[in-house]
């Protein structure tokens, strides 16, 4: 109340995480818009690896215990939350209960990230699948790391059509149990070729639909491989 910053103005911190206030919501105590500058609520991570596209807060990820999936553009971490690791003579982490919100964050080996699609991120169990556009690959995150799963008899064709790509929607068909993605861009599937559909309408009318614009297709767990392209092209 007795202090003036002449030099106030809003900063966009790409790669800096704040956190808030406490919420109880059995005490009724909602601290949510509080962001005390004199705290330390704020936690980084390297900017040489882009900006921070993603956040997924995952239930049991690093030892089983949960903590925060970081997804930068070309780096991916976590980072433990109310916990901080203590490290032992051998380099060791042991978990440790701690006062810090975001805790210490950890980068997953491995030279990937999400690139600037975020949207491509999906997950199912401990499982969670993106698209790295910058190294043309779809990756999946599990227990045992970072593996590039268009490897498997589509290195060329990622690394071709990711080029093209201006957006790759990716989710999870828990039905079927398939990763599918659709990567979207002009021109994007040389193959495809405009033709006319029938739009029913009051007034006869045609509109001509170019399938070059898009190409979806899902990736089988059981298979370990890509299995099927689709006709469809989703929105969101």
């Amino acid at each position: 109340a007795y202090l003036v910053d002449e030099d106030y103005r809003r900063r966009k911190r790409n790669n800096a995480l704040m956190y808030s206030g406490i919420y109880n919501s059995k005490t009724k105590v909602n601290d949510t818009n509080q962001f005390p500058i004199g705290s330390d609520i704020t936690k980084a991570v390297d900017l040489s690896y882009g900006s921070i596209q993603k956040l997924y807060a995952d239930e049991g990820h690093f030892q089983d215990a949960g903590g925060l999936l970081i997804l930068q553009e070309n780096k991916v971490s976590r980072a433990m939350i109310d916990k901080d690791a203590i490290y032992t003579a051998e380099g060791t982490p042991i978990q440790a209960l701690s006062n810090v919100v975001i805790g210490q964050i950890l980068p997953y080996s491995g030279k990937f990230g999400i690139g600037t699609n975020p949207e491509s991120f999906a997950f199912h169990g401990n499982r969670k699948y993106f698209v790295d556009k910058n190294r043309g690959s779809v990756v999946r995150l599990s227990r045992d790391g970072i593996t590039p799963i268009s490897l498997v008899g589509m290195k060329d064709f990622f690394k071709d059509k990711l080029l093209l790509t201006t957006r790759a929607y990716g989710m999870y068909d828990e039905q079927k149990d398939k990763y599918i993605i659709s990567l979207q861009g002009t021109n994007i599937n040389e193959a495809g070729k405009d033709h006319t559909v029938n739009i029913q309408k009051a007034s006869s009318a045609t509109a001509v639909v170019n399938e070059a614009n898009y190409l979806t297709l899902s990736f089988d767990e059981k298979s370990k491989g890509w299995v099927s392209f689709y006709t469809y092209e989703p929105l969101f």
